[in-house]
């Protein structure tokens, strides 16, 4: 059912994180959330079933996880826009998610004044 709103996959192994962002992106009238998962096979398999507009994936999921999940999707669909979620600015897997694909990353200590705008910005498409 296509709903004219943006809409989001939401991915990190956080609960209260998970929680904060199903309810920053419930507050966006041009938001939805497509699914919320906390691992990378579990963001692989809902990106797969939702087609969602924008991934926000984790980089700090156990094992890697992130970054194969980061590849494995844009295996699936190379023009998926995806946000790279970062701990703290300096986090060693930034580089790594760039090269793996993502659009742009955000630290988590900035979602709640930055996150919108990036998301509404990502547009599926070339890189």
């Amino acid at each position: 059912m296509q709903t004219g709103k943006l809409r989001i996959l939401a991915v990190d192994h956080n609960p209260l994180l998970r929680e904060g962002l199903r309810l920053l992106i419930q507050l966006q009238t041009d938001m939805e959330l497509a699914a919320l998962v906390e691992s990378g096979t579990e963001a692989v398999q809902a990106f797969t079933e939702h087609r969602p507009d924008v991934t926000l994936m984790d980089l700090d999921l156990p094992s890697t996880q992130g970054i194969k999940a980061i590849q494995q999707i844009l295996q699936i669909d190379p023009s998926a826009c995806i946000i790279g979620l970062l701990t703290y600015e300096e986090d060693k897997s930034h580089p790594q998610a760039l090269r793996a694909g993502v659009r742009s990353c955000i630290t988590k200590d900035r979602l709640n004044q930055d996150l919108v705008p990036l998301l509404r910005d990502c547009t599926p498409g070339p890189r």
